[in-house]
């Protein structure tokens, strides 16, 4: 985060330096060095072998791989549905409907959230059906977003992961776990849509 934080002020200051800075303001690179530095200020330097720094890295590697499929999945989805012309059809015939663009883009993502069960998916995916809205509608495409990210929340049940997370960690039945953990999802996406609807009125 310092890094990247260095580099996008660094051009901002200086645009000149932009083509220099390039490379080593990409977040593969950044990461790579975060990574570099890691393995030395946690691993070597504590007196760990090669050998074990790069075991814990593969254990680290095994429990976030389902979240980077799930993630490359959902923006896959969206890509296909963006380079297809799916999404601006989509927009358009949206667009068309008597509702709110803000209204629109929350009960999009809580339909994916609801059939899907993954937030990632939800938000991801709706982002690329509604994203047309931005220029059909004028809406602000950051209240868009924040509508979009409050859908994305409704309704977390069975087929969401956190949901199954949430009830062992709490040793919860089903029915606690739905009358906590999804009625708080819910509560959450709720007032999220009605604030943007609020800040709304004194945006754009």
């Amino acid at each position: 985060m310092l890094l990247l934080g260095a580099f996008t002020l660094a051009t901002m200051l200086r645009p000149e330096l932009a083509p220099r800075l390039a490379f080593f303001s990409n977040p593969l690179v950044v990461m790579l060095a975060s990574y570099l530095v890691a393995i030395f200020t946690l691993g070597l330097s504590r007196g760990q072998t090669l050998p074990q720094v790069m075991g814990s890295a593969q254990e680290a590697l095994r429990e976030i791989a389902p979240i980077l499929l799930i993630i490359a999945g959902a923006g896959g989805l969206k890509q296909v549905m963006t380079e297809s012309g799916v999404s601006a059809q989509l927009g358009a015939q949206l667009a068309s409907l008597p509702v709110p663009p803000l209204v629109l883009a929350w009960a999009v993502a809580t339909l994916i959230r609801v059939c899907l069960g993954s937030a990632t998916v939800a938000g991801v995916t709706a982002a690329g059906v509604v994203a047309p809205l931005a220029q059909t509608s004028g809406v602000d495409p950051n209240l868009l977003v924040l509508a979009v990210g409050a859908g994305s929340l409704m309704f977390s049940h069975v087929n969401d992961s956190a949901f199954w997370m949430f009830k062992e960690y709490f040793g919860l039945s089903l029915k606690d776990t739905f009358r906590s953990w999804t009625l708080m999802e819910t509560l959450v996406g709720t007032f999220g849509i009605l604030f943007v609807l609020i800040l709304s009125l004194f945006v754009g």
